[in-house]
């Protein structure tokens, strides 16, 4: 007889989303037999829950998802805000958490369930910083959700500079700063 399952799916990926962004740098990609701990159970207790790593990936990508704003908060100004949401998501400890960060990004793309996961979010992502820029005052900005498709680029490669050695502290906020001037 199998013993009931105590704790939800939900809550293992919470454990292992939260052990994977607390994980020392430079790190190489993550293996079922690292994570189990985190959350618990054996690695063949996460292949019985998840699958495979390929399906554990893609309930932290699910995760990931649900984890980006759908709308803004209003509890500090549209531009702290996006400036906060740049931070989070941009954040690199240092140069070799972003090469780790954009490899595990590519290899996500390669595999067409994961990448669907993260058009999802970055339709989100772009829906979420749209409505930010839409609340500036900036009458540049005609088409908000076209100018946050172009600013998160532009922080995507400000990571990619992250990863080669720039290590500009503030490069989210110098990019932010710089395309609301552009827009201004």
């Amino acid at each position: 007889m199998a013993r009931p399952q105590t704790v939800s799916d939900k809550e293992l990926v919470t454990r292992i989303a939260s052990f994977l962004a607390a994980r020392e740098w430079p790190a190489s990609t993550w293996s079922l037999a690292e994570v189990a701990p985190a959350a618990g159970l054996s690695p063949a207790g996460l292949v019985k829950r998840f699958g495979s790593r390929a399906g554990l990936l893609q309930a932290l990508g699910a995760h990931w998802v649900e984890s980006i704003p759908r709308e803004p908060v209003r509890e500090l100004s549209p531009l702290e805000e996006l400036r906060g949401f740049a931070r989070d998501t941009f954040a690199a400890q240092n140069p070799a958490a972003a090469i780790a960060g954009l490899n595990d990004l590519f290899a996500d793309l390669a595999d067409s369930g994961s990448a669907a996961v993260l058009r999802k979010g970055q339709a989100l992502q772009r829906s979420y910083c749209a409505q930010l820029l839409a609340a500036l005052d900036q009458p540049r900005i005609a088409q908000p959700e076209r100018a946050a498709e172009v600013l998160l680029d532009a922080l995507h490669g400000s990571l990619i500079r992250h990863a080669a050695g720039d290590d500009t502290t503030e490069r989210t906020d110098q990019t932010i700063d710089y395309f609301l001037e552009v827009w201004a």
